[in-house]
């Protein structure tokens, strides 16, 4: 470790020594759009009729579109939040949006709801639309 930082710390008095500059960064051209780096998760939460917090519930996420089940679903702690979806876990999402049906079963309960998710106005993370917050089992 110590020789890699000192063949930096080389490399870098080296730059300075010989005047060298920073590249510069040309400006971002209108109508075009960065993405960060940033990862984004879809979570909904889920209550009993108190509005405590359900934990160890049985997430199920199904695309309407397309009838395939998601594999991204999990719980998230304990305060009944669970993960529907993330950046990247639904392929050729539509921005505007699309429906999926969300199943919460526990104890033989269960409660399905259809929310729509999509990407943000950028295009670059999946947000969701609407739904029904939070969802009482």
């Amino acid at each position: 470790m110590r020789t890699l930082f000192r063949i930096a710390v080389m490399c870098t008095s080296a730059a300075t020594a010989m005047n060298a500059q920073a590249p510069t960064t040309a400006p971002v051209p209108p109508g075009r759009i960065i993405c960060d780096m940033s990862m984004r998760v879809v979570s909904m939460r889920v209550v009993d009729a108190a509005g405590a917090p359900v934990n160890d519930a049985t997430v199920s996420v199904r695309r309407v579109r397309t009838r395939i089940m998601l594999s991204s679903a999990e719980a998230m702690g304990s305060q009944g939040d669970y993960k529907i979806a993330e950046d990247g876990s639904i392929p050729d999402l539509r921005k505007g949006g699309e429906p999926f049906d969300v199943t919460f079963t526990k104890a033989g309960r269960s409660r399905r709801v259809r929310v729509i998710i999509g990407m943000d106005s950028a295009g670059c993370h999946t947000e969701l639309k609407s739904s029904a917050r939070p969802v009482t089992l």
